[in-house]
């Protein structure tokens, strides 16, 4: 599963193209997997909606994506408490023509992996490490990994950040974070 982002400019609008040709006669003529969601929590309600279809004879980006099975998008609609309405089309290419119940499970999974990767990014900087050697990346990135999963189990309500700060500042605040047995 790949999210396709504005870096893909051509597969992006190649990709909403198709699905926006499609509404337009109630996708009678194409076949595809949906699923949708409804999760309350956090003072907003998410409503989310999976769609997945075959890749298409004549879809073009195919040739520069030969492992492609399918494309999908998905749409999450969130009602948060103050009466407030947002939503959010992400699209995807997907290896595996999946049902639509994993299709959704696959990229609500790919999201966490994305959230990791901008908490690292923005909390560490990792974008700017500068390691070259192999094994000492993966183990820096192994270490950064440790330091997020250490820090989110504090019970502190801090932000990830405000408990990085405070370990730099404060030792007794740091071994209360640091598992010592």
């Amino acid at each position: 599963m790949i999210a396709v982002k504005d870096n893909r400019p051509k597969l992006l609008e190649a990709i909403r193209m198709y699905f926006f040709d499609h509404p337009e006669r109630d996708l009678e003529d194409l076949r595809y997997r949906c699923h949708e969601t409804l999760d309350d929590g956090h003072g907003r309600i998410d409503e989310r909606s999976y769609l997945l279809t075959k890749v298409p004879r004549d879809f073009a980006p195919a040739e520069d994506w030969p492992w492609i099975k399918a494309i999908g998008y998905s749409v999450r609609v969130t009602r948060h408490a103050d009466g407030t309405e947002s939503d959010e089309v992400r699209y995807y290419l997907s290896s595996h023509y999946l049902s639509g119940k994993r299709f959704g499970e696959a990229v609500r999974g790919h999201w966490g992996i994305e959230s990791m990767h901008w908490v690292l990014d923005v909390n560490f900087r990792e974008d700017d490490s500068r390691t070259r050697e192999r094994t000492m990346g993966n183990n820096l990135s192994w270490l950064r990994r440790f330091a997020v999963t250490l820090l989110r189990r504090h019970p502190n309500n801090d932000s990830l950040r405000g408990k990085m700060i405070s370990c730099s500042l404060n030792t007794d605040y740091l071994t209360e974070v640091l598992p010592v047995q």
